[in-house]
């Protein structure tokens, strides 16, 4: 039972591409560039994939986008995971994003290629996740006549699609411009709030001989923390007497939740994670109170209801799971201070006193700083639960409760399991019931809340680490819409355990509407 997640360190840091591929891989790359001086445009985008420090793309082939796949053949570091289907693509890379931190790409061909992807490209744009999607596309000589599964702009439009569910959604209409392009996808995915990006690539274009160049772009968004909203801020949380940290998801990425529990150890302040955010902050540590929201726990309710008078929402869009459908609770008396990287969500959801718009890694290291190192009286809050499974065994109708079950996965299972939840009642239990104490030991597509996607975004943890136990908790109408998953772990070699919460029913939606 020796699994563990590796855990966080002081050390971790945003992944520079350049280290995440060895010496040797490196050396062949530079091997193959000087080899083929002048190469086909999709030899090009592989290389730089590879440069990028991709290990792994999951998709399906087609036509249009096999100049890509017969390039990947080129570079066997690159490992090819062939999916049932292109939402079970989006979503094993989601998870592989989310468990690692770094660019996940999936590969899609054109027409009903691309236009099964989009719900995982929605999810991903969601919940902030960096996954590049490229899709095939028909030759530009055939645009405008009718081609079989067509999505230029004279048919299906795709580009035009995705733009409003992508950071950026883009067609390689020129082969000399498409690698700048790719490095442009790259950047701008990792970027600010991190994303998904679509790049649409026409085949003749892929199949296009050039001179590789040599070419690097890096966006950068910058955060500007003012000296007097930081002052404010600092201010208003050392001087709270009944004060809560609210963290939502946006505190995952990098070192964030380590600057989540030095402020919360700091200030001595309980903290409750939205439900995306579960595990975000350790639910074993003296100051977790859980998670509020859908499937929260009565320890976060109860203490809201004894009145707070300063609240930190820090990385979460404050929406309906996140808030328990805008609970008047999470209105503090004297200060609410919302931290998120995208400035139109400050005050849409509750009036705020202090807005900080930057990053949780850009901001709480300054408002440590400015709160400094005096020692506070060691707080103890603790998470409490309804019914806790232990104790309870079986349900109304005479079978295994669904408490009692995943009380009973947790005690055969090590504590460094990763766990992925599908949408529906089970979720709810999961989220409940669960104990999660790594940032990364969780995860539920909420920002959509697509069915399907849990087992797919498992497929994807599983292959970031495929020395811990990953386990997808669904309930039987999902895990019937994951079965391509299901036939994708096993015919690609990848180890999952599924738990099944057969209530042979839509459970939320019956229970939704009594």
């Amino acid at each position: 039972m020796g699994y563990a997640v590796p855990k966080l360190d002081e050390s971790q840091k945003a992944p520079d591409p350049s280290a995440l591929v060895g010496e040797s891989t490196q050396q062949s790359m530079i091997v193959r560039r000087l080899a083929k001086p002048i190469t086909r445009t999709a030899d090009v985008f592989v290389d730089m994939l590879a440069e990028a420090g991709v290990e792994v793309i999951f998709g399906l082939p087609g036509g249009p986008i096999a100049p890509i796949h017969d390039a990947l053949l080129d570079h066997p570091e690159i490992r090819t995971i062939t999916t049932r289907h292109e939402a079970g693509a989006v979503f094993a890379a989601a998870g592989y994003a989310q468990a690692t931190g770094k660019l996940a790409v999936a590969v899609v061909t054109s027409g009903p290629g691309i236009l099964n992807a989009l719900t995982g490209l929605a999810s991903a744009h969601l919940d902030g996740l960096p996954v590049l999607v490229l899709c095939g596309e028909v030759p530009k000589g055939k645009f405008g006549k009718g081609a079989c599964h067509e999505g230029s702009v004279y048919e299906l439009d795709i580009v035009h699609m995705a733009r409003s569910i992508t950071k950026l959604a883009a067609q390689a209409h020129d082969p000399h411009m498409a690698p700048g392009l790719l490095q442009r996808a790259i950047s701008t995915a990792r970027s600010g709030r991190r994303g998904p990006v679509l790049l649409s690539l026409p085949m003749d274009v892929m199949a296009t001989n050039i001179d590789r160049p040599t070419i690097r772009v890096s966006s950068r968004v910058e955060f500007d923390l003012d000296a007097k909203t930081l002052a404010a801020a600092s201010g208003a949380l050392a001087e709270a007497k009944r004060g809560v940290l609210l963290v939502g998801s946006g505190a995952r990425s990098g070192r964030g939740p380590l600057y989540v529990r030095e402020l919360a150890e700091r200030l001595q302040m309980p903290v409750m994670t939205t439900p995306k955010a579960k595990g975000v902050f350790p639910e074993t540590h003296p100051l977790s109170l859980g998670v509020f929201g859908w499937g929260g726990h009565p320890s976060s309710s109860e203490y809201l209801k004894g009145g707070v008078d300063v609240l930190m929402a820090i990385g979460t869009s404050l929406g309906e799971s996140a808030t328990d459908n805008w609970s008047p609770l999470l209105a503090a008396t004297k200060h609410f201070i919302q931290l998120d990287a995208e400035g139109q969500r400050i005050g849409r959801s509750y009036p705020v006193t202090i807005g900080i718009v930057n990053t949780v890694e850009g901001a709480l290291p300054q408002i440590l700083e400015q709160l400094g190192t005096d020692a506070r009286p060691k707080k103890k809050f603790g998470v409490t639960r309804h019914e806790p499974g232990d104790v309870l065994l079986c349900g109304t109708e005479g079978r295994i409760a669904p408490q009692r079950a995943l009380w009973e996965l947790q005690q055969v299972l090590p504590k460094g399991t990763i766990y992925t939840s599908d949408i529906g009642a089970h979720m709810f239990f999961a989220l409940h019931h669960l104990e999660i104490e790594h940032p990364r030991g969780f995860m539920t597509m909420l920002g959509l809340a697509s069915m399907g996607s849990g087992i797919g975004s498992a497929v994807g943890m599983k292959v970031a680490h495929p020395h811990v136990p990953v386990v997808a908790i669904c309930g039987d109408g999902c895990f019937s819409m994951g079965l391509g998953d299901v036939a994708t772990a096993a015919m690609e070699g990848i180890p999952l355990i599924v738990a099944v919460m057969n209530d042979e029913r839509y459970g939320m939606v019956e229970i939704g509407n009594d």
